[in-house]
């Protein structure tokens, strides 16, 4: 019995990707068709092939694929994010196929930790969904998808696809080989999978604060269930999301106060206060004077 299963393919070129779902019909197969090292394939002894990632706490669901691509590449495979994480940064494969559902964290955090860390960051990433809903898509394509491939795909389409980001990727490498060496490949610490998520999260809420969301939806938008969400910034930033974001936006009006010439209203509206009064409340409860007095005594010099 022939196992058959209908995906969209998403292919994320370097930043934050999406959240899909998998629709899989029943079949028959070999287990262990995924060992957890590269699985032999069909290339020519003493061929120098790509290495595939794959990753998927489901090794059935890309059972399909491996037999599509094994005679061409090498593979290999990750059971959840902080394994594909940390296999992707001990391979450097030249390509990712990740899906979504993992165990542990999202396709969403895991793309942003892949693209944050230097060692992963120029390895392309495409992601795995049965979704085909056109929100999705759109999600998908604003997220930093560059392409898609609706169901049903045709393998060849498939193929094809692989094949272009791998002969972007090796001419991408060969420019980069030219370049004089010594650029930085960074502090081993900063790779750790949750500073990485931390650092993600800060970096959105920061380029955010006119319009961010409650926490439950920052939590879904950054790829991250709302508790982790909590615990990572508890456990690394001893604050709660909350008490950051209000720290964040009183930080940043204040630049903006002392910095440009902006009306007080707009300053509030570019930190997220859609009431200048309650942006005038919570500043003068944060630094002990008026938003205008701080400008002033920010022109005056008087400000540490």
């Amino acid at each position: 019995m022939q196992r058959c299963e209908i995906f969209t393919w998403y292919l994320c070129a370097g930043r934050d990707v999406f959240r899909p779902g998998r629709q899989t019909s029943t079949v028959g197969a070999p287990d262990n068709l995924f060992p957890m090292t590269e699985t032999d394939t069909a290339v020519p002894s003493g061929a120098t092939a790509p290495l595939i990632l794959l990753i998927d706490d489901v090794p059935e669901d890309l059972r399909w694929l491996n037999e599509l691509l094994r005679k061409e590449y090498r593979m290999a495979l990750a059971h959840s994010g902080q394994q594909g994480l940390q296999r992707a940064q001990a391979l450097r494969p030249q390509l990712i196929l990740l899906d979504v559902g993992l165990p542990d964290m999202d396709g969403f955090a895991l793309c942003r930790l892949l693209k944050t860390d230097p060692i992963t960051a120029a390895i392309p990433v495409l992601f795995l969904s049965a979704h085909n809903q056109p929100d999705d898509r759109v999600n998908g394509l604003g997220l930093g998808a560059v392409d898609f491939i609706s169901k049903p795909f045709w393998p060849e389409e498939v193929l094809a696809r692989v094949r272009v980001h791998l002969a972007l990727a090796a001419q991408l490498q060969h420019k980069d080989e030219e370049e004089p060496a010594g650029a930085p490949t960074g502090d081993p610490a900063s790779r750790n999978p949750d500073g990485l998520l931390v650092q993600e999260a800060v970096r959105y809420i920061r380029a955010h604060l006119a319009e961010l969301p409650p926490v439950p939806e920052l939590a879904r938008r950054i790829g991250l269930h709302e508790k982790r969400l909590l615990a990572l910034f508890r456990d690394h930033l001893g604050q709660t999301v909350s008490g950051f974001v209000s720290e964040e936006r009183m930080r940043h009006g204040a630049r903006l106060l002392s910095e440009t010439g902006m009306a007080v209203q707009q300053v509030a509206l570019a930190v997220g206060f859609n009431n200048p009064g309650n942006f005038a409340t919570a500043f003068r409860t944060r630094f002990g004077q008026s938003p205008m007095a701080y400008r002033m005594a920010a022109r005056e010099g008087s400000v540490q």
